[in-house]
């Protein structure tokens, strides 16, 4: 906020009688330019505030000039109509945005004046010739030895660029990953095969998009060439063979936030078409061009006042851009709704925890149903032939003790079937009625197709924070298998779809020691289904914990309880399960125990964040590691793959950025 700041310390003078262009220039160089240089672009005292003004709107700029951000040290300023419509002309000729503009972004800075060699700094209207004749008009984007062009049609080229020479890179043949979880089916699996069990030696690091974030959970989405990343309410644009930047989109954090939002989570975005759409730290869901980044509509999902916040990568189906929220650390009522897509009109919302007197209110006993939680804060998958979406839902409060909410707490620590067009619930399965232990059930939901005993079927596989690995029937909702993954203390199986309880399944005033831990047997980090070798992969965590029962009041709409620290450290794996049976057919340990997620693929490998900040590559059969590269990150991610111009590369997001790796040349 110190480029906002110093902007508006200096725009106190009123204008003359002149053009709109010349009189904005003079209040710029008398009251601006010596914070932010005489072209904008950063000087002693504060710095460039063209990225700014590309970014926003001439109403978001003039509502940020009369209201200021007093809590940010942004004083407000009265300026007259005159000001403006002299000064933000001024200042998008500086940036290079249209200056007519009134809802789109930048179309890049202005040439240098005088001419000359050198491009300008940033983006620039220009032209590039190709080797091969042609030549290239629009906005260019160039470094030592890449260039990109956004040619008139909307369209980026890549560039490979040696000194005054340009070559146009192929994007074919090239594979997508359009979505979170590369497709709707949410399975974390790649036909990609070019990476393989005999190469994967050559492995090494391609390139890096730094940023920072200590909480990095974006899985990067890739189309034509583009990938696009999301930080703590951030959205990037990147030229996918090098990591250069081709737009970005960025808004100041919500201050007070006590959920995972407010410490930077952003987990991706959606894509439709020509827009992209992504959420906010405040439970905002926005509406992004693709090509330039700038805004096309943003709605408010649920206020930050009530508790609410967001992170997840929004899920389109059809014309509708569907996402839930979080706030369950703040007594948020959770739900999950649909919003068009053109318009960002909401279509229909599905509340994770019935209001009195509703169907299902009834398992909740007590005072707590009003300020229950159960988010939907993780991406969820859709089945395009059923028309249904399956979410799952979060834990109910207060965490650890359930005096305030007997019954099970429908439908928390849940997974929900539900119309696509109408979010009609369709069935539900409910993985820990009545949870007291912070077992939220936001886990991946793996949609697969395979014979079961015989016949073929439709089912949802999900292994649970609360210890066992669940397969169900997705049609029907019926329980087909839940056997435990990690050691479980707390019941002893299942039997007409409900959890046998063992006497030590609940937290007292002393503590119990229960297993799993309140961080779970795994977590929201995604899992993997491969049909090659038709095993699931994920992070498995064997720890436990003592349980405390408090009684601590509702403040402030949120229930204050907790749980005793871990008794011992956890012990960490990547496990590979049998779908039919849920028996472990390997492992592999891992020494530090990090969240980040696992990706497969046809090459036969699962890749992951490893210990020590190591990018690993495992033979999917086995678990034997056949590559290890260190780059020093505490993963919070899960990884993903795509090819552009016939090379594959794999991603994966980490506090210092996003690592990007492919082949080395030579050999196949």
């Amino acid at each position: 906020m110190r480029l906002l700041a110093g902007l508006l310390l200096f725009l106190s003078a009123t204008c003359h009688a002149q053009s709109a262009v010349s009189a904005g220039a003079t209040i710029f160089e008398n009251r601006c330019s010596l914070c932010h240089g005489g072209d904008g672009s950063g000087g002693g005292r504060a710095p460039s505030l063209l990225g700014f003004v590309r970014y926003h709107t001439d109403p978001e700029l003039t509502s940020l000039l009369h209201e200021g951000r007093i809590d940010r040290g942004m004083p407000n300023f009265d300026l007259s109509s005159d000001d403006l419509k002299n000064l933000i002309p001024h200042l998008r000729q500086l940036a290079g945005s249209n200056a007519a503009m009134g809802t789109a972004g930048y179309t890049g800075i202005a040439p240098v004046k005088g001419g000359g060699k050198k491009p300008p700094p940033g983006p620039h209207p220009g032209k590039v010739q190709l080797v091969d004749g042609r030549t290239l008009h629009g906005t260019v984007i160039e470094s030592d030895y890449t260039a990109e062009v956004l040619t008139t049609d909307r369209h980026y080229h890549l560039l490979s660029r040696d000194e005054s020479k340009y070559t146009e890179k192929a994007i074919l043949p090239k594979q997508d990953w359009t979505t979170y979880n590369g497709d709707d089916s949410g399975n974390r699996y790649s036909a990609l095969a070019q990476i393989d069990k005999a190469n994967v030696d050559r492995l090494s690091l391609a390139w890096l998009f730094p940023t920072v974030s200590v909480r990095l959970e974006t899985t990067p989405v890739v189309i034509d060439g583009v990938m696009y990343v999301t930080s703590w309410n951030e959205a990037y644009a990147l030229d996918a063979t090098t990591g250069q930047q081709l737009w970005m989109y960025r808004q100041p954090h919500t201050p007070g936030l006590l959920s995972e939002a407010g410490r930077g989570t952003n987990r991706g975005v959606g894509v439709w078409n020509g827009r992209l759409f992504m959420v906010t730290d405040n439970a905002h869901l926005l509406a992004l061009n693709r090509v330039d980044g700038s805004k096309l509509w943003d709605v408010e999902m649920g206020a930050v006042a009530d508790g609410y916040s967001a992170t997840a990568a929004p899920l389109v189906v059809g014309d509708l851009v569907i996402v839930g929220v979080a706030g369950g650390e703040e007594g948020a009522r959770g739900f999950i709704s649909a919003y068009k897509v053109s318009t960002g009109e909401r279509v229909w919302r599905f509340y994770t925890i019935p209001a009195r007197g509703e169907k299902a209110a009834e398992t909740w006993v007590g005072s707590a149903l009003e300020h229950g939680c159960a988010a939907a804060w993780l991406t969820g998958s859709y089945d395009a032939k059923l028309d249904v979406v399956y979410w799952a839902t979060g834990n109910p409060c207060p965490d650890f003790n359930g005096d305030e909410r007997k019954g099970d707490n429908l439908y928390a620590n849940s997974v929900v079937a539900l119309s696509a067009k109408t979010g009609e619930l369709k069935w539900h399965f409910q993985f820990t009625p009545h949870d007291t232990h912070d077992w939220d059930s936001e886990q991946p939901l793996l949609l697969i197709d395979q014979l079961w005993k015989g016949r073929p079927r439709k089912l949802l596989v999900h292994a649970d924070r609360n210890g066992f690995f669940f397969v169900l029937d997705r049609e029907t909702g019926e329980l087909l298998l839940a056997e435990p993954f990690v050691k479980t203390t707390w019941a002893k199986r299942y039997e007409n779809g409900r959890p046998v309880l063992t006497e030590a399944s609940e937290p007292t005033e002393v503590g119990a020691l229960i297993c799993p831990a309140s961080s779970g047997g795994t977590n929201w980090y995604s899992s993997a289904w491969s049909p090659q070798t038709r095993l699931f992969y994920l992070r498995a965590n064997e720890w436990c914990a003592i349980y405390k029962k408090q009684n601590d009041p509702l403040v402030e709409n949120r229930w204050y309880g907790g749980v005793a620290p871990n008794q011992a450290s956890a012990e960490s794996y990547i496990r590979a399960l049998d779908v039919n049976t849920g028996r472990k057919m390997w492992e592999r340990p891992l020494s530090t125990n990090n969240r980040g997620g696992v990706l497969a693929t046809a090459g036969g490998l699962v890749f992951a964040g490893g210990p020590g900040g190591t990018f690993l590559a495992l033979d999917a059969s086995t678990g034997k590691v056949l590559k290890h590269i260190p780059v020093g990150q505490d993963w919070q991610a899960s990884p993903m793959t795509y090819m552009v111009g016939g090379k594959q590369y794999v991603a994966l997001s980490g506090p210092s950025g996003v690592f990007v790796f492919g082949l080395t040349s030579g050999g196949r």
